[in-house]
């Protein structure tokens, strides 16, 4: 089927993250209209080197939400497309049908209806179960853990998550907003109520089920911690990847350090954890977005892991949000205040959150920084500075 121009929108949406490759076609393979006017499509994007996708595409965003809600009240299912309502969907939903965009999506596309709930559009689609709508629904239906927005429901299409919907958190302030004001007046106290926060939220995973990691499990962290610093300096910029290749025989020794030591308990995790994802608000602070490191396929998203890779990702996120500030703001905040913010802050979450394998840690944030390398490359560009930042504080700091 002819795209009508529907590859070069592709290209060019902000969510898409093409990787800079090419697309060739685009195929329609189902749609939907909903309530109000708003028409899903499912589509089968194939690019020039072979690769191919499901995204989802929306025509109508300004109605879609309040679309998605309607379907949902009703428990609707249209031929492949089904609409599941959860346990709080009645009670959340609002009498307004008003909605709006949320900014900051990088990779998905946000709205918030009646301002009491927050439909999430999975602009890439993966088959199976996707794990923000499954520890979503854990943590509000089965754990009662009120860190969280309450799971409202969700929409599939052939077994492919499409939407989440959930509580619009009342008062919440974004992560970057708060956390960078606490930068600025040098206040490291929140860090200690988040640190314990992550540490009761991980209790509550733990009930999914615990196991220690099998060797073989571990080799397999190293392997893969190898093969992404060896794409992160395939795609990075070259300044980055003149960086990565200052270090890389560091990088790799401390790489090689996921598969020593104790074997840790493997449980489900949130997946990709850092100072964005918390909202503080009046009620105390939720975590959000459960979907996992968005270059990572399902089976890995969805996979056991080390509550210490999400200790890792927040910690590196301090120094990230830093480096954010002295960009934005270097006259407000000098660079060495900024950065001395930092060992504060980590020593506040870590004191909140407990003892943690101190070896596993630092070879979980190498991991992580390495990460943020090709996550800047295939989605964020502007974004490079900051893993490029955070590398240099971690070969700095012993």
């Amino acid at each position: 089927m002819a795209d009508g121009g529907l590859g070069e929108r592709l290209a060019a949406a902000r969510w898409f993250g093409g990787g800079g490759q090419t697309v060739a076609a685009v195929e329609t393979l189902d749609t939907l209209t909903l309530p109000g006017g708003s028409r899903l499509e499912v589509l089968d994007v194939a690019f020039a080197g072979g690769e191919r996708r499901l995204h989802l595409w929306v025509e109508d965003e300004q109605t879609v939400a309040a679309g998605v809600l309607e379907a949902l009240l009703e428990g609707r299912e249209h031929g492949r497309f089904r609409f599941a309502p959860g346990l709080r969907l009645v009670d959340l939903a609002p009498a307004s049908r008003r909605e709006r965009p949320v900014a900051g999506d990088q990779s998905n596309t946000s709205r918030v209806v009646g301002e009491a709930l927050v439909v999430k559009l999975y602009r890439r689609l993966w088959p199976g179960m996707h794990p923000e709508i499954e520890l979503g629904r854990h943590l509000t239906e089965t754990a009662g853990f009120a860190g969280v927005p309450a799971y409202a429901g969700a929409v599939w299409w052939d077994g492919h998550a499409l939407a989440l919907v959930q509580e619009l958190v009342a008062g919440g302030r974004d992560g970057w907003t708060w956390a960078q004001e606490a930068v600025a007046a040098g206040d490291v106290s929140p860090m200690r109520e988040l640190g314990e926060l992550t540490r009761r939220l991980h209790v509550a995973l733990a009930e999914l089920g615990s196991a220690p990691a099998s060797p073989g499990e571990r080799r397999r962290w190293r392997e893969a911690a190898h093969a992404q610093l060896d794409l992160a300096l395939a795609v990075a910029d070259a300044e980055s990847a003149v960086e990565l290749r200052r270090h890389e025989q560091r990088i790799r020794a401390e790489l090689d350090l996921l598969e020593a030591g104790p074997a840790p308990a493997l449980t489900r995790v949130h997946g990709d954890l850092h100072i964005g994802q918390i909202l503080r608000a009046p009620s105390g602070f939720a975590i959000l977005d459960f979907e996992g490191e968005p270059t990572r396929d399902l089976a890995e998203r969805t996979a056991p892991a080390s509550p210490v890779r999400d200790v890792a990702a927040m910690l590196r996120s301090f120094d990230h949000l830093v480096r954010f500030v002295q960009r934005e703001s270097p006259e407000a905040v000098g660079r060495t205040r900024a950065e001395a913010w930092i060992e504060p802050a980590r020593e506040a979450f870590l004191a909140g959150y407990g003892p943690v394998d101190a070896q596993l840690l630092r070879a979980f944030e190498v991991e992580k920084e390495t990460y943020e390398f090709v996550y800047a490359a295939r989605f964020l560009p502007g974004w490079a500075y900051a893993p490029r930042g955070g590398l240099a504080w971690l070969m700095e700091t012993a």
